[in-house]
């Protein structure tokens, strides 16, 4: 698989904890029973910063006054997951995972969802309610087709999605790779566009084709994606096939027309301009020939993780970790999205107090809980669990 940001296949991306009893959970699993009700007045009311709502009094560089420490998630049952990505649509905080497990009964973890999702509480940073399925284990979130299912199903093939944006009220969407994961699989076979909705009781994902782009062109949204009102512009981060998955492309398109390839447009760093030609590796068809000068970030610069707008700084930044198993939240920030980035710099440990394993990853940010950006709430993956803190600015 590679490096740890392919999507958070538990077990399978390089340093990932391996979970014993991976397979999809059956009848015969000992299922945790249908999770609670969602309250809507502790779900919604979410807001995503964005520029324009307010300005805020913060001096960059961005310097954290402290960190607090929360603790790991809370999902109301056992469920061992990775990633952790969010965004709001609907006034609804939707959580985004990678690989999901639950008890099998046996002392052992069963995969449930190559992905899941759920919902966040504005009252309380560390619940999480997962959509879950009938028998209450967290459900699929971006589905399988029926050509998948007939052809091995979650036994074979994984989904992965990173963070949701809403560029219209109630219109969501979510990118995702597909994943051939079986015996004698291909691997990533390409990358997609879902459009979302989501209301009190959950999110919904709705492929609009098979794959998007092919398994020679960036993956692209496998970094994360960002909405910028200003230009009714989606801004979607992707890292690269082999031999280029230590750097990360740019693309962008219009949001309503997101599910549309012809629509796009692909940021060429060394020309600092925007092309509408696709890259792959090959150069073949008229696309661009992949190289390391086309990259925005390179040399494992950028893992997982979205650019936002900070209301406190008034500026897009990252809050995110470097491309490899044992980062530490670091901060970047740029006038625009497409950069100059400033060089990241380590504003918070994900080893608090010395207790920690040596991988750790997906560091993720989570405005939605302070719009105002005076603190930042930060996710981040140790041992399949979700880790939480909340930085507070200076």
């Amino acid at each position: 698989m590679g490096m740890v940001h392919r999507r958070g296949f538990l077990g399978l991306a390089m340093g990932a904890v391996i979970v014993p009893a991976l397979r999809p959970i059956s009848a015969a699993a000992s299922a945790p029973g249908p999770a609670p009700a969602v309250a809507p007045a502790a779900t919604g009311g979410f807001v995503y910063p964005a520029p324009g709502q307010s300005t805020g009094p913060g001096v960059l560089p961005a310097k954290p006054a402290s960190v607090e420490y929360l603790g790991a998630q809370d999902y109301g049952t056992d469920v061992a997951r990775d990633l952790g990505f969010s965004g709001v649509v609907n006034g609804q905080s939707v959580w985004t995972y990678g690989d999901t497990l639950v008890p099998n009964g046996s002392g052992g973890y069963a995969l449930s969802a190559s992905d899941s999702v759920g919902l966040g509480d504005s009252s309380n940073p560390l619940r999480v309610y997962d959509t879950v399925n009938s028998s209450g284990w967290p459900s699929e979130w971006i589905p399988l087709n029926a050509a998948e299912n007939a052809n091995g199903g979650l036994s074979r093939y994984g989904m992965g999605g990173t963070n949701v944006v809403e560029y219209a009220p109630g219109k969501g969407l979510v990118w995702y790779l597909k994943n051939d994961r079986g015996t004698d699989g291909q691997g990533i076979v390409g990358a997609g566009v879902a459009t979302v909705t989501a209301g009190p009781g959950g999110a919904v994902a709705t492929r609009t084709s098979d794959t998007t782009w092919g398994p020679t062109e960036p993956h692209w949204g496998d970094v994360g994606v960002t909405y910028n009102p200003l230009d009714g512009k989606v801004y979607v981060y992707g890292h690269g096939p082999d031999p280029y998955g230590l750097n990360v492309y740019l693309a962008r398109a219009s949001a309503a027309q997101a599910t549309d390839v012809s629509a796009y447009e692909y940021w060429n760093q060394s020309a600092q301009a925007w092309t509408n030609l696709r890259f792959s590796l090959s150069g073949a068809l008229g696309t661009v020939k992949l190289s390391d000068d086309l990259a925005l970030f390179s040399h494992q610069e950028l893992g997982q993780s979205n650019a936002f707008w900070s209301n406190h700084f008034n500026t897009w930044m990252f809050v995110a970790g470097a491309n490899v198993g044992y980062t530490d939240i670091m901060v970047m920030t740029a006038p625009a999205l497409e950069g100059p980035w400033t060089a990241p710099v380590t504003v918070a440990s994900t080893c608090p107090g010395n207790v920690c394993s040596a991988i750790r990853y997906a560091i993720a940010p989570h405005p939605e809980y302070d719009p105002t950006g005076e603190t930042i709430l930060v996710t981040w993956t140790d041992s399949n669990v979700v880790h939480t803190a909340r930085i507070h600015w200076q």
